[in-house]
């Protein structure tokens, strides 16, 4: 069996092998992404509306919690689907990115709007760099590897 046979990365002349970087997107691709988000944001919203009654915090925990559930699964979709298209790369990138965190956020900062959560910010602030960094890095990955 050769190299690349068998194997996640494969040799590429002039480019070292990257058996990791298809993996890493397929897993952020998936279900286990989703639930992981549900339940990190779903506590972290728990624990930053508990000032405001078990009931409040409560709701709000699994509001985000789902809402995060939703974001993450559908948010890869998203970037795939803005990341297609004959337009120069840089151009692909920046709509995938750019389009899926406004998107998401106008989603989501509505949601708790209309929830009437008291500490929005709050909820949001952890997850907002983390979000970035996920929507940059994928689509990174469906830039080098898609």
């Amino acid at each position: 069996m050769s190299h690349s046979e068998g194997q996640v990365g494969t040799l590429t002349p002039g480019r070292a092998p990257q058996p990791w970087g298809r993996h890493l997107l397929s897993l952020a691709d998936g279900l286990s992404g989703a639930c992981i988000g549900f339940v990190f944001y779903g506590l972290w919203t728990l624990w930053a509306n508990g000032d405001h009654g078990l009931t409040i915090a409560a709701r709000a925990a699994l509001l985000h919690g789902s809402l995060s559930f939703i974001v993450t699964f559908s948010g890869t979709w998203l970037m795939k689907t803005l990341h297609r298209g004959t337009a120069p790369a840089w151009w692909r990138f920046g709509r995938a990115v750019c389009g899926t965190l406004i998107s998401l956020y106008t989603l989501i900062v509505g949601a708790h709007w209309l929830n009437g959560t008291p500490e929005i910010l709050l909820t949001l602030a952890p997850g907002f760099p983390i979000t970035v960094i996920f929507c940059v890095s994928f689509c990174w990955g469906l830039h080098r590897y898609g």
